[in-house]
């Protein structure tokens, strides 16, 4: 069966080997509903398939699917009817009768009554047999033991000596043990069943769905019975419409208009930039006649997954949501033949509605995953981007019953609730910033409480909630600015490299310290104290931990004023020897170009000469990591070590599960260790880029010990003379590497400093030595010994075989040309012997054949 270019598209979203490839494809799929506006709902459910996948990457296509489709239909705004001429069909009451609205949801009952979602319903723990009635219970029980524990991996127990047997008992398998006669409602409602286990059947969650269904009022709503109603007149106006005079009087007329019945199909022809589809009839005109909004029923269907027991198709209905609001959601829920007022009414109420099953996702969701190094919980996040999108386009009010019930959501005992709740709250900050002002007061508390939440995830949220605000928050309310900075400096002795709020900790007080004010706060207590507290950080496992930590002591350098002095004459040493061997064990090209800028204002705010006597010790060790070799570790004695100080929190405790942290030693290599695995190209490419900055770094420095003020004439040991002693030491050397490493230093030096005529009388007699001599290096010691024994082995076999080379070649030592000269001997000798009229020297011919 032939496949159509319209379906391989789609088979792309699911198999596409890149991320370019699906997008690319998806893209297309939105070119397809621009040339044919007829095929959307129909590419919109295939569509819908795909968000439903257990692949990621299959979602996250079919999301920029949904994206490129709903950009390429017109929006929908149907134009409103005067007020005398509305339809008599809408009414106020119709309107609230189905949808979910503020006044009449308690998120408290369905925080109470409702079943958490969690990552599946757990149907992939069950024993898949058609005939399990057949089997005898013991027996249907014993598969399902055995086969949840090679489920969960509990099957090797006792391999290792492990009871597993008693995790769990026949009651935590026995599907009937909590069945009942009567449905959910009547659980949830306090009705009673019969059975053995009548009596905990009020305690049985509903399911969010269930509760949701509840809200409305049973049997056809309203707005459905006028949507019915508006098709039913539509299919009238049309009759009358393709009707003779004669015609439109006979009410028993039955079957559709000729000109519906009639079709009309558009040639399409291929081309190598286009997608081709089958020739299809153009029915472009039953769109333009539509009473509702075209994406109305797809939302639906989305809102519906919202609620589905597996995670994977939560994320995919939030993803799918999430681009229809940020494209459509101008036009979400409207009718036509309504006024202006009755379509703005509509479209809040539809709003709302979203907004609602939104707030429950995050009421109920209690799936977390993994991605790369972090912990995240994808439906949440998702969902909260959704929510987002849909405050943006809902008037004040809505917004503000949103935020009541996000911070209801924050005094809950569940973590994943707050999690959610500040995760709505993070976004609905960025997004209504016209709102700022009313809303930061009154989320700013549950806010401050998230900063001190015993759960590090929490924690995390919480403080990426401000970022985006941070503006705003400084001058709106400068009296709470202390408080959340203090908070913030405490939290930096909690964190470590496990920890999921670092980044977040990190990013909000770089970007708080960037304002004066907050700076003058930070001075009441001693920067002495709080700046070391980010040298852990400064070697942080992520990337953007590390950058964060950088950008901080930057702002602290580049905003400083007089009083920067009091607290860098303590601290200076430690952070250039903090900063340099970041540099040395850095591997991201960004991250290298910001240690430059914090080292060159570091340079500038210090006084000369705190930087010359902090500097001076280490400028040895400096070089000499700058000279470590690629393939052998650094030694740690030669790093500053700085271990996070733990500050226990009151009344803290560990999440369930969790591990003491036993932190082994390291083996750091230039240029990072996880770089060491790298293929050699690469790895010789981040090893002489970090080099190189290092040099750079190097170079700065050298300007500062060569100043004039620094070097007077009535000190005994200049530190100009002490460095160009050193320089002259690695300049002697028999290593390449040395001679390379302090080459590079002078050159980035030239460029900051035209002169200074100390190290230059020092220095610049042996570098033009260098260009003259002849030497082996250091570094060819191992394979130019391996030479020297090769040599004498070949000499020593050409003479067992009668063939006496020692009076060409008679040395102790061979060099480089000798052993050349050696290959070519033996080559000559081989060309000879080879022709059998040349046999000068026939053993030596017996023992070559052989």
């Amino acid at each position: 069966m032939a496949v159509s270019r319209l379906d391989r598209l789609f088979i792309l979203l699911d198999t596409g080997t890149t991320p370019v490839t699906r997008k690319t494809a998806a893209q297309q799929l939105g070119d397809v509903v621009k040339l044919h506006p007829h095929e959307l709902n129909n590419l919109l459910s295939k569509v819908l398939t795909y968000l439903r996948s257990p692949n990621w990457d299959t979602r996250i296509a079919a999301g920029q699917a949904v994206e490129a489709i709903v950009k390429n239909i017109p929006e929908w705004s149907p134009s409103p009817k005067p007020k005398e001429e509305s339809s008599a069909d809408f009414s106020p009451e119709d309107s609230y009768s189905d949808r979910l609205s503020f006044y009449r949801f308690d998120i408290s009952r369905l925080l109470k009554h409702g079943a958490s979602l969690l990552g599946s319903a757990g149907a992939e723990f069950e024993v898949q047999d058609d005939k399990s009635g057949e089997v005898d219970p013991k027996e249907r029980l014993t598969r399902q033991r055995k086969l949840l524990q090679r489920k969960l991996g509990l099957d090797i127990g006792a391999a290792i000596g492990m009871d597993t047997m008693e995790l769990f008992n026949d009651e935590d398998l026995d599907t009937q043990y909590i069945s009942t006669p009567s449905g959910p409602k009547a659980q949830g409602q306090g009705g009673t069943g019969s059975g053995p286990c009548s009596s905990s059947h009020n305690h049985v969650p509903m399911q969010a769905a269930e509760i949701i269904d509840s809200e409305f009022r049973p049997g056809m709503s309203n707005r459905q019975k006028n949507k019915a109603k508006r098709m039913a007149k539509l299919v009238a106006k049309q009759r009358s419409k393709d009707m003779d005079p004669n015609e439109r009087s006979n009410d028993s007329f039955d079957g559709e208009p000729e000109e519906k019945r009639r079709k009309t199909t558009i040639d399409q022809p291929a081309m190598e930039h286009k997608v081709l589809i089958d020739n299809v009839p153009d029915n472009s005109s039953l769109l333009e006649e539509t009473q509702e909004w075209p994406l109305e029923s797809f939302c639906e269907e989305l809102c519906n997954d919202l609620f589905n027991p597996s995670w994977e198709i939560r994320h995919g209905a939030g993803t799918g949501l999430r681009e229809i609001l940020k494209s459509q959601g101008a036009g979400g829920g409207k009718l036509v033949e309504c006024t202006a007022e009755q379509m703005a009414l509509q479209h809040q109420e539809w709003l709302e509605d979203v907004v609602i099953r939104l707030l429950c996702v995050f009421a109920l969701d209690r799936f977390g995953d993994f991605v790369s190094d972090e912990v995240v919980a994808p439906v949440r996040e998702t969902c909260a981007q959704t929510l987002g999108v849909a405050l943006r386009h809902m008037n004040d009010s809505g917004v503000a019953m949103t935020v009541d019930i996000l911070l209801k959501l924050l005094t809950e005992d569940q973590w994943e609730v707050r999690h959610g709740g500040l995760l709505g709250i993070k976004y609905a900050l960025a997004v209504r910033k016209d709102l700022i002002s009313a809303m930061l007061p009154r989320v700013l508390p549950a806010i401050t409480e998230g900063l001190q939440d015993l759960d590090d995830d929490v924690r995390a949220v919480a403080a990426a909630a401000l970022i985006p605000v941070v503006d705003g928050f400084v001058q709106l309310l400068p009296n709470k600015v202390p408080f959340i900075v203090n908070t913030l400096w405490d939290a930096l002795l909690e964190l470590d490299d496990l920890t999921a709020s670092t980044n977040s900790i990190m990013t909000l007080l770089s970007s708080l310290l960037t304002y004066p004010q907050v700076r003058q706060c930070s001075m009441q207590q001693s920067l002495t104290v709080l700046v070391p507290r980010v040298w852990p950080f400064l070697r942080h496992t992520i990337s953007s931990v590390r950058r964060a930590a950088l950008e901080t002591l930057f702002t602290l350098l580049s905003k400083a004023d007089q009083s920067c002095a009091l607290w860098l004459n303590q601290v200076l040493q430690d952070m250039l020897r903090h900063i340099f061997q970041s540099c040395i064990l850095e591997s991201n090209q960004e991250i290298l170009d910001l240690i430059q800028k914090v080292w060159t204002e570091l340079l500038r705010q210090a006084p000369q000469q705190y930087v010359v006597a902090a500097s001076c010790p280490w400028m040895g060790a400096w070089l000499c990591l700058m000279m470590q070799a690629s393939h052998i570790p650094i030694d740690i004695n030669m790093l500053l070590e700085v271990k996070a100080r733990c500050k226990e929190k009151a009344g803290g405790k560990p999440r369930q599960g969790a591990l003491v942290q036993v932190k082994e030693t390291v083996q750091e290599y230039i240029a990072g260790a996880e770089t060491v695995t790298e293929d050699p190209i690469t790895r010789d490419y981040v090893v002489t880029r970090a080099r190189l900055m290092a040099a750079k770094l190097l170079g700065a420095l050298c300007r500062c010990m060569c100043d004039p003020q620094v070097n007077s004439s009535s000190q005994d040991i200049r530190p100009a003379e002490s460095l160009g002693q050193l320089l002259l030491f690695h300049l002697n050397s028999k290593s390449a590497l040395q001679r390379i490493a302090v080459a590079l230093v002078l050159c980035e030096w030239a460029a900051v400093q035209k002169e200074c005529q100390v190290v230059s009388a020092l220095v610049q007699p042996r570098l033009l030595a260098i260009l003259s001599e002849q030497l082996y290096y250091d570094e060819i010691a191992i394979p130019f010994t391996r030479m020297q024994n090769e040599c004498k082995q070949l000499i020593s076999l050409l003479a067992d075989a009668q063939i006496d080379v020692r009076d060409r070649l008679n040395c102790s030592v061979f060099t480089i040309d000798q052993a050349s000269e050696l290959v070519r001997i033996l080559y000559k000798i081989m060309v000879n012997v080879s022709a059998p009229q040349n046999r000068p020297f026939p053993a030596a011919y017996t023992w070559l054949e052989a």
